[in-house]
């Protein structure tokens, strides 16, 4: 499975991102590796920790500061190693998250 999208799909994610919201644009990712939906709900208090998002089984929570492309790519990345069921250190994982929303957002540049 390749993990970065083309550049169309990343295209047409940011494109129904600024049109459409976020969550549509989420589901055009998750339709496009073929999982189940990532929710997206704003609210700050099941954060907590001073953190602008977290995810939690198939729902990514953000404050409204946090609720921004980058963020939402990096929740999108916990939901797939939480659909795949990868098995990585927390630490590592964050990383990873990290990692892949440079590696998209840098594919459309």
């Amino acid at each position: 499975m390749r993990l970065i999208p083309s550049k169309r799909a990343i295209e047409k994610f940011l494109l129904t991102y600024e049109l459409e919201g976020c969550q549509k644009a989420v589901d055009l990712l998750t339709e496009h590796y073929g999982i189940r939906r990532m929710r997206i709900v704003l609210d700050g208090r099941k954060v907590g920790n001073g953190d602008e998002a977290c995810y939690d089984r198939n729902v990514a929570y953000f404050t409204k500061k946090g609720l921004n492309k980058s963020n939402v790519l990096h929740e999108l990345y916990h939901h797939l190693a939480y659909v795949y069921e990868w098995e990585m250190s927390e630490r590592r994982e964050e990383k990873e998250a990290y990692r892949y929303v440079r590696e998209v957002l840098k594919t459309t540049l």
